[in-house]
């Protein structure tokens, strides 16, 4: 056991010792210095398991992977070594010095066990990555195993003696000779790991200490990417260098004044970086020249006082081309439109904000928003490159109509805008209508033409406005009347145009309030039989209590039924309020007949609307005999008219009629009436009111009468107010009437009474006209 010790301790002397002779305080912290260099020790770990994991990446075979599972399996067993070493020497102890000594032999092996492995797969990729890498890791073993230069002469050996038998045995011509020269790197290796242990060991060593330190700075300098110059005191260029270039290009700068080098409209900013460095300042200035073919370069530079006494300032120029090219195109990417390559809404605001400030009393230009008409519906019936297509080919038309000094831009969507150098209507005018001359050329993709229009809104700088809001607000109001106008036409803002957006704006806020407040109440006008003047049922009818608690119609809060956002909340209230009061009949008893519920295409499209009812209908206890869904002839028309005859269809199957409301008054024809599931037709009140007046709307109310009859449809009449109608229509054969000669709409809590009212009025009636 004695001699067995004895042999550890020697191998660990010879290892890990001394050819010159240090007191032992100083041999003991050199062998410490296995356990110190965390960084060196864990960048080491991790670059050769990170060019293992890429060589099993991308040779997945046995010994690749092995290798990789190797190294991960090492480097955590000499990490804990590493660990338990530190804690030792906190502690007083004596670390493992010998077991991590060995574990790195195993680990300079490993490297080089690697990178024979990848130098001889033929992928010289991965050659290259592992050579870089060992390279790597032999000068991480020199600057952490300073103290113990035998164990790092050896690990060098390990480390890079596969790599000579590796490129001995590849086809590659020149690998032998790297090989050959390899050897000659062992010996240089070797010889900087003993001088630098001489050089922490011994005084004498500090001479070539100095001269080693003044080489490697030599050596980062000309290895750095950057454009370094030297100045001597009177400012002119005694080193350079200058990457990727020509020793004769170096030597052109030497002697010449560092202010020549720059741009004349940057020499007060390159004196005042001298005077700065000069004053113990780091200076900094970004400049530019143009290289030999002429292309532009930007350089960010840094000019420093050399810290020796003797006056030399030190440049450092780096190329930021590159950067400052990608800056650029990110500021242009920010100020413009991705499609179409316009201006984007900021530069317009901007150019807007500019023209404001230098603005006098008298106008000086003209701001034009361009909204293409019925995007939406191309968009949607084409695909969404067609759109993009579209686009595109408006903003060049645009571009066409405009001046040369004047700004288009793409503010959004299928949203425009221009600005424009005029101070008249006629100026606007000529512009507008040189637009829509581009436009009426029909637009061609996918082999189909597409008609593309467009409305204009148009207000003038300054004289509406003092700020570029209120400039962009009143060519909005424009649009907005222009397109309420019919589409495809030029307003430009009037302060009338106001008054209809106030109007506009103050339906939704009233319809919002409604809503928040929860007033939507449906009320319920009767529909009478004309042959038995019984009451066969109700339409549901919105109406909404405002803020002084008044009940209003739904005309009043028109807007709000476009309203992408408030349409579908409006549609949802109202149905649960009706089927809400419509379980309450049922389980009241009450024999309403049915009731009547007005749905929109808008309610068809969002989807979901049959899915929704029917179980609405179950949960309250109602069969879907009491109710009918009332649509107008819009429905049957669009891209989603499939899936509302699919509704339809569904809803019909289960029991639910459905009734054709202002019948005669739209698009429908004949060929709806036979594809879509449609029980009843309801004559519009524009022609019930006109009868025993107007022998066209008799003749068309008799026609829309005898049609539905042959093709087995009830025929409702709406609008009927007076006892004179009524007696036309029965006359014509009608089924049922509508309107106010019967009850205008009621409330909820009405409906019982007045059906209780009309079963004991009607039969009277009946008797007293048959007596």
């Amino acid at each position: 056991m004695h001699s067995r010790r004895a042999s550890v301790d020697r191998l660990t002397t010879w290892l890990l010792g001394s050819r010159l002779s240090v007191p032992e305080a100083i041999a003991v912290q050199l062998m410490n210095g296995l356990f110190t260099s965390v960084p060196i020790f864990l960048g080491g770990i991790m670059n050769i398991s990170a060019v293992a994991a890429v060589a099993a990446s991308r040779h997945p075979s046995a010994a690749f992977i092995g290798w990789l599972l190797f190294e991960i399996a090492l480097g955590m067993l000499r990490l804990a070594i590493l660990v338990h070493g530190r804690r030792a020497i906190r502690a007083g102890r004596t670390p493992p010095c010998l077991l991590s000594a060995l574990l790195s032999c195993v680990w300079a092996g490993s490297v080089g066990f690697g990178t024979y492995l990848c130098i001889t797969s033929g992928d010289w990729v991965l050659a290259t990555i592992a050579c870089l890498s060992a390279a790597a890791m032999v000068c991480g073993i020199c600057l952490r195993n300073f103290g113990t230069p035998r164990l790092a002469a050896i690990m060098v050996f390990l480390a890079l003696l596969p790599c000579v038998v590796a490129g001995l045995r590849t086809a590659e011509p020149i690998m032998p000779i790297i090989s050959v020269q390899l050897p000659i790197f062992f010996l240089t290796i070797f010889s900087a790991s003993y001088s630098l242990h001489r050089m922490m060991v011994s005084r004498m060593t500090a001479l070539n200490d100095l001269q080693r330190s003044e080489l490697l700075n030599q050596t980062i300098l000309q290895a750095s990417p950057d454009y370094t110059l030297i100045l001597d005191p009177t400012d002119r260029v005694i080193f350079c260098n200058r990457p990727n270039s020509a020793d004769s290009d170096q030597d052109s700068l030497m002697g010449r004044e560092w202010m020549g080098l720059l741009p004349e409209e940057d020499h007060a900013l390159g004196i005042q970086a001298l005077e700065d460095a000069k004053a113990g300042k780091s200076a900094n200035l970004v400049t530019h020249h143009f290289d030999a073919s002429g292309r532009k370069r930007w350089f960010d530079i840094i000019v420093n006082e050399i810290c020796d006494g003797s006056g030399r300032l030190i440049v450092v120029s780096r190329d930021i081309t590159h950067q400052k090219k990608s800056e650029e195109e990110a500021i242009w990417m920010a100020r413009h439109d991705a499609l179409t390559g316009l201006p984007n809404r900021a530069l317009l605001q901007d150019r807007l904000d500019q023209m404001l400030d230098d603005a006098g009393p008298a106008m000086t230009g003209a701001l034009l928003i361009v909204d293409v008409d019925n995007f939406k519906s191309i968009n949607d019936t084409l695909g969404h490159d067609a759109g993009d297509a579209l686009l595109c080919a408006f903003a060049d038309h645009l571009r066409a109509a405009a001046a040369g000094d004047d700004i288009v831009a793409r503010t959004g969507g299928d949203e425009f805008a221009l600005i424009l150098a005029a101070r008249s209507d006629a100026e606007v005018e000529r512009t507008a209508e040189k637009i829509f001359e581009r436009l009426r050329e029909p637009f061609a993709h996918g082999g189909r033409l597409i008609d593309c229009g467009a409305s204009i809104g148009a207000s003038f700088i300054p004289r509406d406005g003092k700020l570029r809001s209120e400039i962009m607000k009143a060519a909005d109001i424009a649009l907005y009347a222009a397109k309420a106008g019919g589409r495809a036409q030029l307003r430009i803002f009037e302060p009338a145009m106001m008054v209809e957006v106030d109007r506009h704006q103050t339906m939704i806020a009233s319809a919002r309030y409604a809503l928040q407040c929860d007033t939507i109440i449906p009320h319920y006008q009767p529909k009478i039989s004309l042959r038995t003047s019984q009451v066969v049922g109700f339409e549901a009818l919105l109406r909404w209590r405002d803020r002084d608690g008044e009940l209003r119609h739904p005309g009043l809060i028109q807007a709000a039924f476009g309203d992408p956002v408030l349409s579908g909340p409006l549609s949802e209230r109202m149905l649960e309020r009706i089927l809400d009061d419509v379980g309450h009949w049922v389980q009241a008893g009450i024999a309403f007949g049915h009731v009547a519920i007005n749905v929109t295409a808008a309610d068809f499209r969002r989807g979901g609307f049959v899915e929704t009812i029917l179980p609405r209908l179950g949960a309250r206890g109602v069969p879907p005999s009491c109710i009918q869904i009332e649509v107008t002839e819009t429905v049957f028309l669009g891209q989603s008219a499939e899936d509302v005859k699919d509704a339809l269809r569904r809803l019909s199957d289960h029991g639910i009629r459905i009734a054709l409301d202002d019948f005669g008054t739209g698009y429908a024809s004949l060929s709806h009436l036979n594809q879509f599931p449609v029980n009843l037709l309801k004559i519009d009140r524009s022609f019930v009111e006109k009868i025993g007046s107007n022998a066209d709307a008799e003749a068309i109310s008799a026609t829309v009468i005898n049609l539905g009859h042959c093709l087995g449809l009830e025929v409702v009449a709406e609008g009927v107010e007076t006892a004179d109608q009524e007696m036309h229509l029965m006359a014509m054969g009608c089924d049922t009437g509508q309107g106010f000669l019967y009850s205008k709409a009621m409330p909820m809590e009405d409906v019982e009474a007045f059906l209780a009212f009309r079963s004991r009025t009607v039969p009277r009636r009946e008797r007293l006209a048959s007596g």
